[in-house]
C-alpha cells in the first residue's frame, strides 16, 4: 500500500521543472547522493522524479524509491489546498506550491522523505498535510522541525 505526504508551500517559483531542480540541488548538497529517474515530462506547472537515496558503491538505491511530484502555480493547485483546508485554518490559500511524496514498496526510503521534509521546511517554509492525520502529521516531523 502507497503511503503520501503533501507539502503546502509559498515558493514563488514559476516553472514545476524549476522548483524541482531547486529542491534536487538542495537534497544533494545536503547529504548522500541519490540514484533517480525523471518522469515527465507533464507542462511547464508539473514535474516529478522516482528517487532514492544512492548506494555507496553507485550501484542503485539503498531502498525502494520514492515518488517526489511538485505542482505549481495558485491555479493549478487550488483544489488540493481548499480540499485540505477548506476553512484556511492553517494559514495555506495563497501557496503557488504543491509538492507530494509517495513511498511504496517493502523497503521505503524513510530517511530520503525526512530529507525532503527538512528541505521543503527550509526552501519554502512547507506545511505538511497526509490524508489520516490531516495537519497534525507535523507533530511527527522529523526532530528539530516545525513547519511554520
Amino acid at each position: 500500500m502507497a503511503y503520501r505526504l503533501s507539502f503546502f508551500c509559498r515558493s514563488g517559483e514559476e516553472r514545476g521543472d524549476q522548483a524541482l531542480d531547486r529542491l534536487l540541488d538542495h537534497l544533494l548538497e545536503s547529504g548522500d547522493g541519490l540514484w533517480g529517474e525523471a518522469l515527465g515530462p507533464f507542462g511547464d506547472s508539473v514535474a516529478a522524479f522516482r528517487l532514492g537515496t544512492g548506494s555507496s558503491g553507485g550501484l542503485g538505491p539503498v531502498a525502494d524509491l520514492l515518488t517526489l511530484e511538485v505542482h505549481v502555480g495558485v491555479a493549478e493547485i487550488a483544489e488540493s489546498v481548499i480540499a485540505a483546508s477548506p476553512d484556511d485554518e492553517w494559514g495555506i490559500w495563497g501557496c503557488d506550491l504543491l509538492a507530494t511524496v509517495t513511498l511504496s514498496g517493502d523497503n521505503p526510503d524513510r530517511a530520503l522523505l525526512h530529507r525532503i521534509w527538512t528541505a521543503v521546511v527550509s526552501l519554502w517554509r512547507a506545511v505538511p498535510w497526509d490524508e489520516s492525520s490531516g495537519f497534525e502529521i507535523t507533530a511527527s516531523a522529523p526532530p528539530g522541525l516545525t513547519s511554520g
